[in-house]
């Protein structure tokens, strides 16, 4: 009898522990199981939209903050990397009280080649959650009209065009301007850096907060070269002040295509 007994117990040890379900020692989101997350898992393709506030830093720098408005289309490489070309067209705006006495508006018109490099997809271990924190870097090159104005009459003091504006050469430093005259936008390079937190609403669809600064390569942003009063024209050669320097602060909504693979 005790015999018999003893065999029923080990029976019934027996089903208990191979009739549970295996845990899962590793987990990468609490549901999958998956020791480790697969990065090539993305979706190539996206287009969004974004809007915001501009921000100057120049010698008109007394802010007036004005809008701006873009689209961009970004191909991913893997969930780290990935490149975007961006179209953007906005204002900036200031002011300046002391010795200019002056205000000024530009409206401008740019396209940017931006890296981008998602710290939360790089340093996790396993998969993340839905917010995204990423920064980002590029080259581009930017097409504006400054005008600056007295602030107590609202005449035109200053501008970057007129029909004696001609081309500055692209990147130089230095020399004087060629080309045909009458040109209606400066053109120049610039230097964008940044960083955005998105958060994913639906899988194929993102929110985010982005806050961008640029690096233009002139001084004449503001209509306003150095400390003087003349009018820095692309017919003018450059000052030998600092650049100017804009930023923005806006939200944007992306859609990403295809599923992942």
């Amino acid at each position: 009898m005790r015999r018999l007994c003893l065999i029923l117990i080990f029976c019934i040890l027996q089903c208990f522990v191979y009739g549970q379900k295996p845990l899962h020692r590793y987990s990468s989101n609490g549901v999958s199981g998956k020791k480790s997350y697969n990065r090539k898992q993305k979706r190539d393709f996206s287009i969004g939209m974004r809007g915001g506030l501009t921000q100057f830093f120049g010698e008109l720098n007394g802010q007036d903050m004005q809008t701006m408005l873009g689209v961009n289309f970004g191909k991913a490489f893997t969930k780290e990397f990935s490149v975007e070309i961006d179209f953007t067209a906005g204002k900036v705006g200031g002011q300046q009280l002391q010795f200019f006495n002056s205000y000024f508006l530009n409206e401008y018109n740019s396209i940017e080649l931006l890296v981008r490099w998602d710290l939360t997809e790089q340093f996790s271990t396993f998969e993340p959650g839905p917010l995204h924190w990423i920064v980002y870097g590029g080259i581009g090159r930017i097409h504006f009209s400054a005008n600056a104005f007295d602030l107590d009459s609202g005449k035109l003091l200053r501008f970057t065009n007129s029909q004696l504006s001609a081309r500055n050469p692209l990147f130089l430093r230095w020399g004087p301007a060629s080309g045909p005259i009458g040109i209606k936008k400066t053109r120049e390079g610039m230097l964008p850096l940044g960083t955005s937190l998105e958060f994913a609403l639906l899988p194929a669809l993102k929110i985010g907060a982005d806050y961008r600064f640029y690096f233009v390569r002139t001084d004449k942003m503001d209509a306003t070269s150095g400390r003087r009063l003349i009018n820095p024209e692309e017919s003018d050669s450059y000052s030998d002040t600092p650049d100017d320097k804009f930023s923005f602060l806006g939200f944007s909504l992306t859609y990403h295509f295809g599923k992942p693979k």
